[in-house]
């Protein structure tokens, strides 16, 4: 048969275009199939499986595409690879207690300055760098899903820090403002934690945490970080370092706080 040149053309912009649909689509089914597992095995609440790893088992550090790993569950959030498509929902996560606590000083007031057009385009430009980078590390950023809404929350962890003793982890995490004190940021730093222990060699994870950040503080004490010292950081903060031994690490159960 002969393609007829423009329909071919059509399809082949179709493809491109129906990429991320495809992608996304994929991470949702592999979301549905995964909690379908749990329920069947009664595998107790958060460990950490990928869909496919799920079928293959455990495999080798070494041999390990981590594109793989995605998405991340424990039934009840689901950690995924960035993807530009999570731009409006990025956008509507900044607000005042964002910019105060995460972002370094000056960033808020050139953000400000920036048109609206222009802080989409960063922002843009911000996760397609973290989708594109996503892979063997050092550094694994994640949006985090719920069944019934996406990116409702941002986790990473970084085994490159300057903040934390070489080889280990330094996990940050923000909650979109609605979704706040319902428990699904801490669900996702035990995610991370499961991931860190199964897929690298770090041993402890850090969290660093402004003193006056009760949010954030609260966080990683529901996780089990222990608070090991305060000190001022480069910008005159005062911040708390909470490290956890991720060989040793215990799951504890209840409601969260965040």
């Amino acid at each position: 048969m002969v393609s007829h040149p423009v329909r071919e053309k059509r399809r082949r912009a179709s493809d491109v275009d129906g990429a991320g649909s495809r992608q996304r689509r994929d991470d949702y089914y592999h979301h549905r199939r995964y909690t379908r597992l749990i329920a069947r095995s009664g595998a107790a609440e958060g460990h950490l499986r990928s869909a496919i790893g799920a079928d293959v088992g455990v495999r080798s550090r070494d041999n390990l595409d981590m594109r793989s790993l995605v998405p991340l569950t424990d039934g009840v959030v689901t950690l995924r690879r960035q993807h530009p498509d999570d731009l409006e929902r990025h956008l509507a996560a900044v607000d005042d207690d964002q910019m105060r606590w995460l972002w370094d000083p000056g960033q808020r007031e050139r953000y400000e300055a920036m048109t609206t057009e222009e802080q989409r385009a960063h922002q843009l430009r911000c996760l397609q760098a973290s989708h594109d980078s996503f892979g063997p590390g050092p550094k694994w950023c994640w949006s985090v899903d719920l069944a019934d809404a996406p990116y409702v929350a941002y986790v990473d962890c970084d085994l490159a820090n300057d903040q934390v003793p070489p080889g280990e982890a330094n996990i940050s995490y923000a909650c979109s403002p609605q979704y706040r004190g319902r428990g699904f940021t801490s669900r996702s730093v035990r995610l991370v934690c499961d991931f860190l222990r199964l897929r690298t060699g770090a041993r402890e994870a850090h969290i660093l945490v402004d003193v006056e950040n009760a949010a954030s503080l609260r966080v990683a004490r529901k996780v089990g970080a222990v608070e090991v010292e305060t000190f001022v950081n480069e910008h005159g903060r005062t911040t708390t370092r909470h490290a956890l031994e991720l060989r040793r690490q215990s799951r504890k159960s209840g409601a969260d706080e965040r």
